[in-house]
């Protein structure tokens, strides 16, 4: 059983815990494969329900359509910012060994064999 690119992106997402964040660029370097234009493409395709709000951009914003709705679920989270980003130094997710096992299984799923290992 395989998950296609999407799938795999928010197979990470969802470990991504409570008030922290990763950058799209991050969640592709974690799987190995694609850049931070193909997770942006993967989220908006995806599902409502997902915390979609715990993946910003690397200077800690989203686009401005976006930001106003996560400034309230980052508020609920407690997620480190200022009145206009999220600090990434401070909110940025640094996943512990045992998720990174997890990640990599996720990624190990992934159909292309010419994945480049985890720079992150």
């Amino acid at each position: 059983m395989g998950l296609d690119y999407d799938e795999a992106v928010f197979a990470v997402v969802e470990l991504i815990p409570s008030g922290k964040v990763l950058a799209y660029g991050d969640i592709a370097e974690l799987l190995g494969i694609g850049g931070a234009r193909q997770v942006g493409k993967a989220m908006g395709r995806g599902d409502s329900n997902a915390t979609w709000w715990r993946v910003i951009r690397s200077n800690g914003t989203l686009p401005s359509d976006l930001q106003p709705l996560a400034e309230s679920h980052w508020e609920a989270e407690g997620t480190p910012r200022t009145p206009t980003r999220v600090r990434m130094n401070v909110a940025r997710w640094e996943p512990t060994d045992a998720e990174h096992t997890r990640i990599d299984g996720i990624a190990e799923l992934l159909p292309m064999p010419n994945r480049h290992p985890r720079m992150i």
